[in-house]
This record gives structure tokens, C-alpha cells and sequence, in this order.
């Protein structure tokens, strides 16, 4: 069996009220991502060191159980030589690392090894050094059989440190991580909140959708995030939060045009689709560096399908004449704005995703009593690019 040793004891050193597990990072809290760093290397059972059960440590229990692995709250080192057996390996991971499972998963595929840097950039980094050229990378696999030399140690003593050099001793193979990591911010040492705000900002910059000057509207969602994302993690806004809105704002368009107001119908559900990007950015930044596949995978497309279909419906209600008239033309509109995804390149796709552009467009063919033939203009003009922008024929997907 492979168990996780966690700690929750150090405090922050710019705030010693709080604990270096609880800091947030990106939506989660540094606990949660070892957590997931832990489920990620194939541990079936994660062991906590804390001074008593508080909420993190249960919120970690609650993610472990879910997770279907088992789950110890331990006071003292010593507690774990009931836990850990010779044949079992130890997965040590420091506090206050801020890890990205894929790349630990890679380097470790092999098995008991402790991960290390060169010795500059880890120290600098704020990493331990463990010898004259390498500094520890925060994360040790070692044998069951080690642990045992827990015994031997005073019972106060620091559990992490000790045992990783129980493993150097042990001569577990050193193991090393890309110096990349580190520039790239994809791997930390967090002692303090200020640390938080000097890599959180490279994190949103690097998983935020970049600005796309032929989506308008997606830029402004993308530009949004990335300067404000920090803000609304650390106040709870997450995707969860932006996602209701999404649905509302659409829901809210369609109940407009029922009580003929389409202007304000369009502009709704232009917001809508706008908040359902700003919360497909978040997710993607929460996401990042995780092993564990978000529970909410599927709600961006669901969100997109729902934003379409409100639009739909804005412009069906907004239409006159017989139903299948006022069907047809909006089907034929977004069924385009499908072909052209899935046909055109890339720059020609993202102006044609971009239903806020789209709504406003339409918003202002309303205003003035010509929706019908805005839409007749829009669905010519997608025609136009299909027959003249597809490359050869060939089939350009989005990516």
C-alpha cells in the first residue's frame, strides 16, 4: 500500500495566526492541492499530522473518503509506525509545497525516490538543501521499512525533516525535477501569503485564456479573469458561483422577449454567455496542475448549449409572423455559427464563438425593427466564409 504523510502544524511566517495549509491558492487551499497531489502518486490511505481536528483537517478527510482512499489525523510522529508497515511505501511531501501532480506523477512513475533541484535555483526557491549540489523538491517516496527508525527519534521532533533524512540515509535514489518548473511557477515553496501573491498572478496569466483579438467578447470575459480572478477565488466566487449566473442572465433574456422588450433579451443573453466563459476560465485555473477530474467537466458545454437555446428562443419571440417562420430563420443562424466552427480557421472560428458579438449585433438589428433581415446578413455572410475561407476542403477543428 502506498500512504501520504501531510502536515498541518507550520503557521505562515507573515501571519502567524494562520496556517500555511489553510492559504488559498487559485480557489483551493494548499492542503488541498498536496491532497490531490497524494491521490495523484496512487496512495490509498493519506495521513494528516495536526494539532487537533479542525476544519481543514476534516475537509481533508471528507476529499480523502470521496476520493475512496482511507484517511488518519495523527498528533504526533511516532503515531505513525501503527500506520506504516515494511512492505508499504511513504509518500513525504513538505509543507507549504505548492505541487503539480502531472509533473510529480512523471518524474515518480518509477517508484521510492526523493525529488530534488539543483542546489541555486532550489534554495533560492526556498527549498531545503539537502547536500552540496541538490536541494530537496519538496516530495520523497521512501520503504515502509524505514519509517521504523521513527522510534529512535524524540517524540516532538519534526516529522517531515526527519524522515526525509531517515530516506537520504536509507540511500533512496535522488531523483531530479526540471529546473523549468520553477520558472514557470509550476512548483513552489509558499512560506507566507506574500509568496501566494507573487505566484498567483504567473498561475492566472498561464492557465487564462489568452486575449483573442477576433473575439471581442471572449477577450473581455478573458481579461476579466486574469486581472480579477485572485479577488474572486479569495471571496469564493469560483466557476460554481458564475455559473448560476450564467443560466440566469439567459433565462432572464427569454422572459424579456416574452414581455417584448428583445433588445434587452439579446443583451441578456449575451451576458449570460459572458459569465458562463468568465466561469469556464476559473475552472480551468482552479483545475490546473490537478490529477482529479473536475465534477463540473461537463457544464461548460452544457452551459454553451443553454446559452444558444436562449438566444434561439429571444430571437423566435422577437420574429414575427407563423411559428415555423419565426423558427426558422434563428435555426438557420446558429446552425451556421455551428458549420463555421467546425469548417473554418482559427480566426474565423473564434469571431464566430463569440455570442456576445453576436448578441450585440443582433441587439442593435432589434432596436431599429430590422432583426430579421440582421440575421439574413449574419447568415449570409457565414455562408460567404464557408464558401470562400474553407482551406482546400480540408476540416480545420477548433482547438
Amino acid at each position: 500500500m502506498r500512504i501520504a504523510l501531510l502536515s498541518t502544524i507550520q503557521r505562515a511566517v507573515d501571519d502567524p495566526r494562520l496556517l500555511l495549509s489553510t492559504l488559498s491558492f487559485a480557489g483551493m487551499t494548499i492542503a488541498e492541492r498536496q491532497l490531490d497531489l497524494a491521490l495523484a502518486l496512487g496512495c490509498e490511505r493519506v495521513v494528516c499530522i495536526s494539532q487537533g481536528l479542525d476544519k481543514t483537517v476534516l475537509a481533508l478527510q471528507h476529499r480523502t473518503e470521496a476520493a475512496g482512499a482511507k484517511f488518519n489525523a495523527i498528533a504526533t510522529p511516532r503515531a505513525l509506525l501503527g500506520l506504516v508497515s515494511a512492505a508499504d511505501e511513504l509518500v513525504v511531501v513538505a509543507e507549504g509545497l505548492l505541487p503539480d501532480s502531472e509533473v510529480a506523477k512523471g518524474v515518480l512513475a518509477s517508484g521510492a525516490a526523493v525529488l530534488s533541484l539543483p542546489v541555486e535555483a532550489g534554495v533560492a526557491a526556498g527549498f531545503e538543501r539537502i547536500d552540496l549540489n541538490r536541494a530537496w523538491a519538496g516530495v520523497a517516496i521512501m520503504p515502509g521499512r524505514l519509517v521504523e527508525q521513527l522510534a529512535q527519534l524524540p517524540p516532538d521532533c519534526d516529522a517531515v525533516s526527519a524522515l526525509l533524512r531517515i530516506a537520504l540515509q536509507g540511500r533512496v535514489p535522488e531523483r531530479d525535477l526540471r529546473e523549468d518548473v520553477l520558472s514557470e511557477r509550476r512548483w513552489a515553496m509558499i512560506v507566507g501569503a506574500e509568496d501566494i501573491g507573487e505566484v498567483e498572478p504567473e498561475w492566472f496569466r498561464r492557465h487564462a485564456s489568452p486575449p483573442q483579438a477576433f473575439a471581442p467578447g471572449r477577450m473581455a470575459a478573458g481579461l476579466a479573469v486574469r486581472t480579477f480572478a485572485s479577488t474572486w477565488l479569495k471571496r469564493g466566487w469560483g466557476s460554481r458561483a458564475f455559473w448560476p449566473g450564467s443560466v440566469l442572465a439567459g433565462a432572464g433574456g427569454v422572459v424579456a422577449a416574452a414581455f417584448a422588450h428583445p433588445v434587452a433579451g439579446l443583451l441578456l443573453c449575451g451576458i449570460g454567455w459572458l459569465l458562463g466563459e468568465a466561469a469556464s476560465a476559473l475552472r480551468r485555473i482552479a483545475a490546473a496542475g490537478l490529477e482529479q477530474a473536475s465534477s463540473t467537466e461537463r457544464l461548460p458545454g452544457m452551459t454553451a448549449l443553454f446559452s444558444d437555446l436562449c438566444l434561439a428562443g429571444v430571437m423566435v419571440l422577437a420574429l414575427s409572423g407563423s411559428w415555423p417562420d419565426r423558427v426558422f430563420a434563428p435555426v438557420v443562424l446558429l446552425a451556421l455559427v455551428h458549420l463555421c466552427l467546425r469548417l473554418l480557421s482559427q480566426k474565423w472560428t473564434e469571431l464566430a464563438q463569440d455570442r456576445a458579438i453576436l448578441a450585440i449585433y443582433l441587439a442593435i438589428g432589434a432596436w431599429f425593427g430590422l432583426l430579421l433581415p440582421f440575421i439574413q446578413i449574419a447568415c449570409g455572410a457565414m455562408i460567404v466564409m464557408l464558401l470562400g475561407l474553407i482551406r482546400d476542403g480540408s476540416r480545420l477543428t477548433q482547438t
